[in-house]
């Protein structure tokens, strides 16, 4: 099976966020909720003394955090910017052995089954986790329809067992 796909900046920054291990709306859902119940605290007969500053250390957190997300998107648009391969068309295909990975004008690139640390996706993309520390996204709207992208990730999971830990 064959897919063809055109990485656009939010790819490349939901990419580098999950490769990271950052997932910033279930984190910004996170922070709410904790923020909203230490406000139902300060209001409720359980209330303590240190509540307030628990609250400020908090939001603060939720804001360093969302501060940090911020600049691994910024980085993500500017090396979508300087990497003209990331916007080159590019086609992915892969069979029973591994994913191959061929932008427009550059390099194939072969990737074995065996070579992939992980495959991982969230709403946007799917990303293929190799243990170099490299990795490859291929964005879910390149998938003809539901079943392509089931197709992928059942023949994904089967090898699964066969990719390092």
């Amino acid at each position: 099976m064959a897919i063809e796909y055109t990485l656009d900046p939010q790819d490349v920054a939901s990419a580098r966020l999950l490769a990271i291990g950052i997932r910033p709306r279930l984190e910004f859902v996170l922070f709410a909720v904790a923020v909203a119940t230490l406000l139902g605290w300060s209001v409720s007969p359980w209330r303590f003394g240190s509540l307030p500053l628990l609250t400020g250390l908090t939001a603060t957190l939720g804001a360093f955090r969302l501060i940090q997300i911020g600049k691994v998107k910024e980085a993500a648009l500017a090396a979508f910017q300087r990497n003209p391969t990331l916007r080159q068309p590019t086609v992915a295909s892969w069979d029973d052995l591994g994913v191959t990975i061929q932008p427009t004008g550059s390099l194939t690139e072969r990737i074995m089954w065996t070579q992939l640390q992980r495959l991982r996706e969230n709403e946007r993309v799917v990303l293929l986790l190799q243990g170099s520390g490299l990795f490859h996204a291929i964005p879910k709207r390149a998938f003809a329809d539901k079943a392509a992208l089931d197709a992928f990730r059942v023949l994904a999971r089967r090898q699964q067992g066969r990719m390092r830990p």
